[in-house]
């Protein structure tokens, strides 16, 4: 896997943009410290700040359905 070198757009509300920089962050650290996981916290974070704005639900749902392709993802 590859660091991303991307960053959420300015578009969004500063609160999304800075939950979805510090996941992007994690996943970066994930990557150079080859590490297996990114942990729960920020996805979790990432997912309660975007649902907030209903205007994102479709945003949302997709992450979600990303994610219920990992098992266990419901658990943390």
């Amino acid at each position: 896997m590859k660091k991303v070198k991307k960053k959420a757009a300015d578009f969004l509300p500063d609160d999304v943009q800075n939950a979805i920089n510090t996941f992007i962050e994690q996943f970066n650290i994930m990557v150079e410290y080859k590490l297996n996981s990114i942990p729960h916290e920020y996805v979790k974070n990432m997912l309660e700040v975007i649902a907030k704005y209903p205007e994102y639900n479709k945003l949302l749902m997709d992450m979600i359905n990303v994610l219920k392709k990992y098992e266990g993802w419901e658990n943390k």
